[in-house]
């Protein structure tokens, strides 16, 4: 008898199961959930203080209370440019199963499929993701109407599948100008409280592995490799790996202490950096809205390094940076790198409120190996040796142009080197072959330092005064040289002969048998030169004026030698005809 109770009790339940889910697949079909649309978009518009639409409304009953909306928008915030800050393709939900029988509305979960959160500020200092701390009653709703039985408070889970997230700028006039696209984005957040907001309750952690990031005038995304971040309690962190294209490949982390009023620190290294690739990788310019002008703030700041940095034929290690980026600039204090035996260091800032950007920069160098950086290119090795030192402050402009924008000063100095391109004797080598002196002199100038000073613009860095000192004389000379290499110098060598009485150096010569000719003895020679031609290719000849020979006596002078004829004289060489 009571396995025959215990069998009809077993039936009776089966059957009450079946019934129920039949009745949770079939009843959604005959609930009207969509006659909750204009409920669920009121309360959304309360929420948030914008125009919310919501698409068509399915409810289910199984295997929890839910629904699902055929699209979803929320819009941008009144007074602001129009468009919408969230777009969702689908929204599904589930409900308690309170509102079942009539209690309360309250969300437990909802999935957003293909969300598009797109994040705006305008020339005005406002963002179209900013709420106001008390909600706006919906536009058009009566005061005394009834409230709204379905409260958004907190939502124990919400889950992103395929997101898109776009950061931007808008002019008004002007379409919105995207600075940053985030896209292939899957998260889970949970303990999402909504009203009143407070993120400091949110949690999540999310993957980033097949993130793409568009970033404004770049060719190619970045792509996360792996990864992911962490928020918590407030705190959110993040550990990476992700490549830009062939330029770079990126291993960092970003943490920030307070997501509602911290300042992100990250930190980013690299193996090798390729520059040309790097620039190659940037989109060509085209016209775009001028960025707001807004109130200097702080927006985040790190560290990057670099093991090796390529550009061109030349080569860099160990290079790392500070990197400072402000509402309306970036810093870099300073960017320190080693190179051909000696140190660069670079301190620099780029102005984002104009438009193109202005940037300027301190450069210091020191202790460079000229022969080391000359050998990187077949056309200079070998024309220079020496340790290189440069000081120098440029301002510019970031556009197509920007050689042309250069300006700045400086100072350099080379310190014991040699100029096998240039030779000083070269100058009077003509004078020596005159004299009858058949000797052939060295084609290189050892000097002990060269000095000057360094004025640049209009795509030329000119100079007052480059003096070299060298053991065969002095150089000084004045002019300009070329962002492409050419050479334009006017100037004058001097040459002291030795006092041994040998005949070593084309001021010897000339010494000798001047002072045979004028029976005194030759301090000093003189001799106006210029410089032309390239670095890789300098072409040394006679400058303008006559050369100056100075004797160990007084020359006489009076009115009758006045007088007499001008005899043709060795100096007539230098002459131009």
């Amino acid at each position: 008898m009571l396995e025959k109770l215990r069998s009809r009790w077993v039936k009776i339940g089966i059957v009450v199961v079946g019934l129920m889910l039949v009745a949770g697949m079939v009843l959604p079909y005959f609930l009207d959930a969509d006659r909750y649309r204009p409920t669920i978009a009121s309360a959304i518009e309360e929420a948030t203080g914008r125009k919310a639409v919501v698409g068509k409304i399915q409810a289910r009953l199984l295997p929890s209370p839910g629904f699902s909306v055929d699209g979803f928008q929320l819009s941008n915030p009144p007074g602001f440019a129009e468009g919408n800050l969230l777009e969702v393709e689908t929204v599904r939900g589930s409900l308690t199963w309170g509102a079942i029988f009539g209690g309360e509305l309250k969300l437990t979960a909802v999935e957003l499929v293909k969300p598009k959160l797109t994040l705006l500020e305008d020339d005005r200092e406002g963002t179209n993701y900013s709420f106001e701390e008390t909600p706006r009653r919906a536009k058009g709703r009566p005061a005394d109407a009834e409230e709204s039985s379905l409260q958004l408070s907190a939502i124990e889970e919400v889950e992103l599948t395929d997101a898109e997230v776009v950061v931007g700028r808008i002019v008004r006039g002007r379409k919105p100008v995207n600075t940053l696209r985030a896209t292939n984005l899957n998260a889970t957040l949970r303990n999402v409280v909504i009203a009143p907001l407070d993120v400091k309750q949110w949690e999540s952690v999310v993957s980033l592995d097949g993130v793409k990031l568009e970033l404004e005038g770049w060719k190619e995304p970045f792509e996360f490799r792996s990864g992911e971040l962490k928020l918590e309690q407030s705190k959110l962190s993040t550990e990476f790996r992700g490549r830009m294209g062939k330029a770079v490949d990126v291993d960092g982390n970003l943490t920030l202490a307070d997501v509602e009023r911290g300042v992100p620190v990250f930190e980013l290294r690299t193996p090798q950096l390729d520059v040309d690739e790097l620039l190659a990788a940037q989109r060509e310019s085209a016209p775009s809205a001028p960025r707001p002008v807004r109130k200097s703030e702080l927006a985040t700041q790190g560290r990057v390094k670099a093991d090796r940095i390529r550009w061109q034929k030349y080569a860099g290690n160990n290079a790392t940076a500070e990197v400072r980026l402000f509402t309306d600039r970036m810093e870099l204090w300073p960017v320190q790198m080693q190179a051909y035996g000696g140190t660069v260091q670079i301190s620099a800032r780029t102005d984002r409120s104009q438009t193109p950007e202005r940037f300027s920069a301190n450069v210091q160098i020191r202790g460079l190996d000229l022969a080391g950086l000359a050998a990187t290119d077949p056309a200079t090795k070998g024309k220079i040796s020496g340790t290189g030192e440069l000081d120098l402050q440029l301002i510019g402009s970031m556009s197509e142009a920007w050689e042309k924008t250069l300006s700045g000063t400086g100072k350099f100095t080379i310190r014991e080197g040699r100029l096998p391109g240039l030779n000083l004797g070269q100058a009077l080598q003509t004078v020596a072959g005159a004299l009858g002196v058949g000797k052939a002199f060295g084609s290189e100038t050892p000097f002990r330092t060269i000095t000057g000073d360094l004025s640049v613009g209009g795509g030329r860095a000119a100079s007052r005064e480059i003096l070299l000192d060298s053991p065969q004389g002095t150089v000084k000379l004045q002019g300009s040289f070329g962002l492409d290499g050419t050479l334009d110098y006017n100037g004058e060598v001097t040459l002291v002969p030795g006092t041994s009485g040998s005949v070593e150096t084309p001021a010897d010569a000339i010494g000798s048998l001047l002072g045979t000719v004028l029976k005194k003895k030759v301090m000093r020679a003189s001799v106006p030169i210029a410089i032309g031609g390239t670095f890789s290719d300098p072409k040394v000849r006679p400058g303008r004026g006559r050369p100056r020979f100075e004797t160990s006596t007084p020359q006489q002078t009076g009115t009758t030698q006045q007088q007499q004829p001008k005899k043709p004289s060795i100096l007539d060489l230098f002459k131009r005809p």
